[in-house]
């Protein structure tokens, strides 16, 4: 795999990591003083992952032609996202309250 191959499943995890991982809004912006809710929590990761793919379609014509995809692919590098993200939500919602509970 190349460094442009490397570089977009980095930045696919620090991605989807971001709207666990921090009380900042919108991938680490302070916007708001307040703590973030849940449904901000799933528009930063939709918004991230727009992000992800726009990155992936702009590596792809540096390196090439970019080639139309179809629904099965945003559908599979969703849910690719989704697992990506999965240990900051299990850090922010599961680990961290049984540590207060201990």
């Amino acid at each position: 795999m190349t460094v442009w191959g490397w570089l977009l499943l980095l930045s696919g995890v620090v991605l989807a990591s971001l709207p666990f991982a921090t009380e900042r809004f919108f991938l680490g912006a302070p916007l708001f003083k307040q703590a973030k809710l849940s449904y901000w929590r799933a528009l930063e990761f939709i918004v991230a992952y727009a992000i992800f793919i726009a990155l992936g379609r702009w590596i792809e014509g540096s390196i090439s032609q970019n080639t139309v995809q179809g629904w099965a692919f945003y559908a599979v590098t969703f849910l690719l996202f989704v697992v990506a993200g999965f240990p900051a939500f299990i850090w922010r919602y599961l680990w961290q309250k049984n540590e207060r509970n201990a």
